[in-house]
């Protein structure tokens, strides 16, 4: 799980606008242990920021399944072509059965079909 608490930890920082080269970790359970590597452009204002974030920052269980998830979802969103033609090659096959339903249903679109998935993997 270390990835996905690194993730978190580069992702709280990035967002708050610190200018980071990454993070590093000794041991997980132990914070201390856990370094950040400032940009030369970082002021010390922003190095105080960046400590406490990583001090404060959730990366219990439920922070990292939000994490998989939102990895999972971007994964999704970045797909290959050839996979993504696969899925809604399927959807127009599964939007033939609707509309001959003896009561059509309306077709299923490109857009709805991938943020059905992502939200499918929201809840992985």
């Amino acid at each position: 799980m270390s990835g996905v608490i690194e993730t978190i930890v580069d992702s709280a920082l990035r967002t708050a606008g610190i200018p980071i080269v990454g993070v590093s970790f000794g041991d997980l359970s132990n914070r201390a242990t856990w370094r950040i590597d400032f940009d030369p452009t970082a002021t010390p204002s922003q190095k105080s920021q960046g400590q406490t974030i990583v001090n404060t920052v959730a990366v219990d269980a439920a922070a990292q399944t939000a994490q998989s998830q939102k990895d999972a979802q971007s994964r999704i969103d970045g797909i290959e072509i050839v996979l993504k033609a696969i899925v809604l090659a399927l959807i127009d096959q599964l939007n033939v059965i609707r509309a001959a339903l003896p009561s059509p249903k309306p077709p299923i679109t490109p857009a709805q079909a991938l943020q059905a998935i992502r939200d499918k993997a929201g809840t992985l």
